[in-house]
């Protein structure tokens, strides 16, 4: 019942389930409510199990494949661990834990285990605050198993958490823009994408994509993270056709960048024969910096990752104008973080590669993640991916 809505979604069938997903999400979270110690740690491992089983797949594009099921089996093992210290407190205590706990408690930095996700395709808000209520009401209602004499005095404010959970307001959509955006998308495959011999093509094909979206009349064009796999700030040729090109339309792409010897994961908006760079933010825990201490992390991408460094960050998220409007720059796991969403920006540009963990729900997952987000805070993302869907999601 706290994964169901996932698989709808992957089904394509996220938005016809609004009926099961509400009343899966108001019975999941009392079940996870009444749960006793053990049945806690069973529900934790499965949840951790069915949410995030893809979680290992890139180590299939490393020297040690065999890791990808045990950094599953650590991730379902973290969840039940988890689940079964929450069984430990009182009712009240629970419900405290389940709505407020999982915001503050990220392991290792990794913030999407979100129960919040539950009511994205369900009746109600995705207020921040619509899911402290739905804990409320259902604790209020396993409470009354105890009580029922006080029935009189519980139905009410449970009918009222319930309503304000269905009802809490959130930002209205931005307007349309007055533009054509294209949002590409690529397919390819991820043990293809870094082979030197590939790069060259993906990059031709790139500028081809560019060309027939400007004989199209659109405005601006969108590539997938990486679109460019290679330190584009270092290829002078590639930049000057992509300058060329910027006075006939806009263009963002994703591409590596470096500095100083420092790599960074980058966008890279071209713009009137002009261009500025929005590095990443917000990196992937291992996959693009390690969350460890120094020393325990130099030793991490010595065993598993051929001595690759990290990724280095922006301190900040970076805003730019296109036409008079502006959006907001997101590249990959950061635009399904909340952070990248705070002072509710109308437009977002995501760029994301997914080829690392196809065929999986990751996909999904960030999807909806970035859905619950823009709701939130009233924004219009328009997300270009290698591997999964290109589309608006607002």
């Amino acid at each position: 019942m706290l994964t169901l809505f996932l698989y709808f979604e992957a089904a394509g069938a996220g938005a016809a389930a609004i009926a099961p997903n509400t009343i899966f999400a108001l019975a999941g979270v009392a079940l996870w409510l009444m749960a006793g110690r053990k049945e806690a740690l069973l529900v934790g491992f499965f949840t951790g199990v069915f949410w995030f089983w893809w979680v290992g797949l890139s180590f299939r594009f490393t020297p040690y494949p065999f890791l990808a099921p045990i950094a599953a089996l650590a991730i379902a093992l973290m969840y039940g661990l988890l689940f079964w210290l929450i069984a430990f407190l009182p009712l009240w205590g629970r419900a405290v834990a389940i709505a407020f706990g999982f915001l503050i408690v990220e392991p290792f930095g990794f913030a999407w285990f979100k129960p919040e996700l539950l009511l994205i395709n369900t009746i109600f808000s995705a207020h921040k605050a619509a899911f402290f209520c739905v804990v409320g009401a259902v604790a209020l209602l396993v409470y009354l198993r105890k009580s029922p004499l006080l029935k009189r005095y519980i139905l009410p404010p449970t009918a009222i958490l319930l309503i304000a959970a269905v009802f809490l307001p959130i930002p209205s959509a931005p307007p349309p823009l007055a533009m054509r955006i294209y949002l590409a998308n690529t397919n390819i495959p991820q043990d293809r994408k870094w082979q030197p011999n590939e790069i060259y093509s993906e990059s031709i094909n790139a500028i081809k994509t560019i060309d027939s979206a400007i004989d199209e009349g659109y405005d601006l064009i969108v590539l997938p993270e990486a679109a460019f796999a290679l330190f584009l700030n270092e290829e002078k040729s590639l930049l000057n056709a992509l300058l060329d090109r910027s006075f006939d339309i806009a263009i963002i792409t994703g591409g590596l960048r470096i500095k100083d010897r420092l790599p960074y994961n980058s966008q890279y908006i071209f713009y009137r024969g002009k261009y500025e760079i929005a590095d990443k933010v917000f990196l992937v825990p291992f996959g693009e910096a390690s969350p460890l201490p120094k020393w325990a992390g130099r030793f991490i991408n010595n065993l598993f990752f051929e001595g690759a460094v990290d990724y280095e960050t922006a301190k900040k998220p970076t805003d730019f104008t296109i036409n008079g409007s502006i959006f907001r720059a997101a590249i990959c796991y950061e635009a399904a973080i909340e952070a990248m969403h705070k002072n509710s920006p109308d437009y977002m540009i995501a760029i994301s590669n997914n080829g690392w963990f196809v065929p999986s729900i990751e996909p999904t997952m960030q999807k909806l993640l970035i859905k619950l987000y823009a709701k939130r805070y009233g924004t219009t993302v328009f997300h270009a991916s290698n591997e999964s869907q290109s589309e608006v999601i607002n």
